[in-house]
């Protein structure tokens, strides 16, 4: 689980991994930044799954505020 100061560190996470600076996770970098969280690497089927969870809008990418809600998921 997150510790307490997880918007903190979920923001820090997010950008570490958002390569390209457009505050948008891919599949890959979502990938990353939820094992870094969580500490355990998802199969890649799980993340899949995770992943069009967490993408609400449907644009292929996961925004902060769709990270944010797919780690609750976890």
């Amino acid at each position: 689980m997150i510790e307490a100061d997880a918007p903190e560190g979920t923001r820090a996470v997010f950008g570490e991994f958002d390569t390209d600076d457009d505050w948008l996770l891919n599949v890959h970098e979502f990938g990353g930044a939820v094992e870094r969280l969580t500490g355990r690497a998802l199969d890649d089927d799980a993340l899949r799954h995770l992943f069009r969870r967490a993408d609400v809008d449907g644009d292929g990418l996961v925004s902060l505020p769709e990270f944010e809600g797919s780690l609750k998921e976890l």
